[in-house]
């Protein structure tokens, strides 16, 4: 397939339109924050679609537009407008937002005809060229993409020492809500509920130097009101569509390793979990930060490996997560069992060579919410490889169904990508 390289049409910086406050000058990263990300950007594309069925689109007033939003967003969202100094504090000093625009020649609708064999989406994506530090870099890093048949791709880049998916969405519906000049009121919440992060120094990770995959597999409503009932008949009470979807790609990924490896490792899978909405009393949902968690749970015999048993343990993990972390904790007594997990896991993985799983949901999110005034996005997705064994789950467009990206090594995806009770209940592409 022939790769269609964007070409770049302009690259600024868009700072806030009004500068911030000398009192709002530093913006303490929290404990967790320095626990739950490293060096990292969350990657996400949104494509749209034009719906004048024309090529006519006034690239330079929707360019003026966007841009002119983004501005005056970034006035309540200011850290993303700073940079991080020493890794544990962002100086919000209005330096901006990385934005660049590209054409693309070629149309939407081909473009996506065939997604997952596209080696050129991550093309669609920021690049920041003055730096690839996070520590003197932009934090906020967005790339437009035109389309000639009107269509327009959305590439955003967002630092993970500051945000998690939930605090992203927040920020991009207010963008485009500001874009769309509905009006509507829009704020964040940027009170920390954590303590700061002063005294942790956390190693960055080493990038895995395997050959890894990327695939993804689409359950519809129908397939996973199958494995609902698969695991209902097995016991288990009201499983949801992401704890049947994540129970079973973890069984496959847990058994490609065994015909990879030759023997059943001891795994884990960690869960992650939106914590605003389970701490007392909750915490307000567009509260900006890290405020994610995860639980875990562990198998490392054949028997903990069945479909309905996975379900039911990572149902009861959640509930014993809401019990442990739900309560009304301070921040204070929420980091320090965090810190007890993290010392429990490490050590684990340490002595027994577990194999680590990790599964990030993004459904449920306002991600498909996004307009700026030509309707909600077609499609969405992350981009780039990350790290090895991490499963996203991300809402279809309409709702009712998951797409799955799972990563793995390049062996082992040989293996999962071909599993009949996957492709049972899912489809590839």
């Amino acid at each position: 397939m022939e790769i269609m390289k964007p070409e770049i049409i302009s690259r600024q910086t868009i700072k806030p339109s009004s500068p911030t406050p000398d009192s709002k000058k530093i913006y303490k990263l929290s404990l967790l924050d320095l626990l739950n990300a490293h060096r990292i950007y969350v990657p996400i594309i949104f494509f749209y679609q034009n719906k004048e069925g024309d090529n006519s689109v006034d690239v330079a007033h929707i360019s003026s537009g966007l841009k002119k939003s983004l501005s005056e967003t970034l006035t309540h969202y200011y850290p993303l407008a700073g940079r991080i100094k020493d890794g544990v504090t962002v100086e919000c000093n209005d330096e901006g937002a990385y934005f660049s625009e590209a054409r693309i020649d070629c149309h939407l609708e081909g473009f996506l005809k065939h997604p997952e064999a596209r080696d050129d989406l991550d093309l669609l994506m920021p690049v920041e060229i003055q730096s690839n530090s996070s520590e003197m870099g932009s934090l906020l890093l967005i790339q437009i993409n035109f389309f000639s048949c009107g269509g327009i791709a959305i590439g955003i880049r967002v630092s993970h020492k500051v945000s998690d998916l939930h605090s992203i969405s927040a920020f991009l519906n207010d963008w485009a809500t500001m874009a769309r000049k509905s009006g509507e009121e829009i704020s964040a919440e940027l009170t920390p509920f954590f303590p700061p992060g002063d005294s942790l120094s956390m190693p960055e990770a080493e990038p895995y130097k395997g050959n890894l995959i990327k695939r993804r597999f689409v359950f519809d409503a129908v397939k996973l009101g199958a494995l609902k009932a698969m695991a209902t008949q097995s016991g288990v009470e009201n499983p949801t569509r992401v704890e049947v979807v994540a129970a079973l790609i973890y069984r496959c990924a847990v058994a490609a390793s065994k015909v990879s490896s030759g023997s059943l490792k001891p795994s884990v899978l960690l869960q992650s979990v939106n914590l605003r909405k389970r701490i007392v009393p909750p915490l307000p949902e567009k509260s900006f930060g890290n405020m994610v968690w995860f639980y875990r749970i562990h198998t490392a015999r054949e028997s903990e490996i069945e479909f309905h048993a996975l379900v039911g343990q990572l149902k009861a993990g959640l509930a014993h997560f809401c019990d442990t972390y739900g309560k009304n904790f301070t921040g204070q007594e929420l980091i320090r069992l965090m810190f007890k997990e993290r010392a429990e896991l490490t050590h684990s993985n340490d002595n027994h060579h577990v194999n680590k799983y990790i599964c990030t949901s993004w459904c449920r999110t306002s991600l498909y919410q996004t307009d700026f005034g030509w309707g909600k996005p077609i499609w969405l997705r992350p981009t780039g490889i990350g790290s090895k064994n991490i499963i996203c789950l991300i809402d279809t467009r309409e709702g009712d169904g998951i797409e799955a990206f799972v990563t793995l090594e390049e062996q082992e995806m040989a293996v999962f990508e071909r599993d009949e009770e996957l492709l049972q209940f899912s489809s590839l592409n």
